[in-house]
Order: C-alpha cells, then structure tokens, then sequence
C-alpha cells in the first residue's frame, strides 16, 4: 500500500537515508537538498516500510530526490513514482525529473523501462560535487563503477 510520509515513517526514512546515501543531504545538479524537507510517499508491506521515494516542487517541475525499493522486481518503484507523478500532476507540473550517477547502472535500466528520456549528462560534476559541496560522496559506487557523472531523465507531462 502507497501512504503519504508520515511522522512516524519519517524517522525510519532519515536514517536509511544516513546509512544508505550519507544524508541527510542529497546533491544534484550542483545544488545540495536537505531530504528531511521533501514530501514523499511510503509503500508498506504487512506494516513493513518496502520502499519510500522523496520528491520537490518548484517551477511547475518535480523532481525526484531519493527513490528506494527494498524488494526489487514487485512493482514498488513503479508504484512510488506513480503516486509522484499525480501529486506533480495536481498542482500542474509540467515536468518530471531526476538524477542518478552512472555508477547505478540497475536503475538507469529501471527508469527508462519506466518511459524516463535521458536528457542530459554531466560529465565530471560529482567530483565538483565532492569538493564543493559533499565529500561523502563515495568515489566507488555499484560494482566498483567510479562515480563520476550525473545523468537526468525527464518525463514532460
């Protein structure tokens, strides 16, 4: 089941986001985004969080900060960016976006199986990224992959 973020889940969420993306703060496209701020939606398995995906809204765009599924291939990701997308929707968004490394190869797959356009890449800008504004940010990401480049996918609504 798909649930607005509440309280309760919120804590859950910060501190998966500290373990798994050393958050609270997130960076694309050059900018640093404070995660605890972002509205999002919860899915919950037999009173289990399954999966969360945190978004924002400025300019008529929504943009994806964190999306994650603890169970892969069942429809959570998919579901969680679908509950996005109508909420983007209400308040007339016109695009839908975000960003992933290029280290993370499953998801690249993952988003544009989904109908995500690749609409740019930024060559270089995580080690910008390290040095301006996150020195967190692994150099090694999934498989070993160097983290290096951001790529964004868009769906224009």
């Amino acid at each position: 089941m798909i649930e607005v973020i509440t309280d309760t889940h919120r804590e859950n969420i910060n501190k998966t986001i500290a373990e798994s993306w050393a958050g609270p703060f997130i960076v694309s496209k050059g900018k640093l985004h404070d995660t605890r701020t972002h509205n999002g939606f919860v899915a919950v398995i037999d009173g289990v969080i399954a999966g969360y995906i945190l978004y924002n809204i400025s300019d008529y765009e929504c943009e994806i900060t964190v999306l994650e599924s603890f169970h892969e291939k069942q429809g959570i990701g998919s579901a969680l960016i679908n509950a996005v997308i109508e909420a983007a929707k209400s308040v007339n968004c016109r695009r839908f976006w975000l960003i992933t490394t290029n280290d993370n190869i499953q998801a690249i797959r993952f988003y544009q199986r989904f109908g995500f356009t690749l609409k740019e890449v930024y060559i270089n800008s995580m080690d910008v990224a390290r040095k301006l504004l996150k020195p967190q940010i692994p150099v090694f990401g999934c498989d070993g992959i160097p983290i290096a480049h951001e790529f964004e996918f868009e769906i224009i609504i």
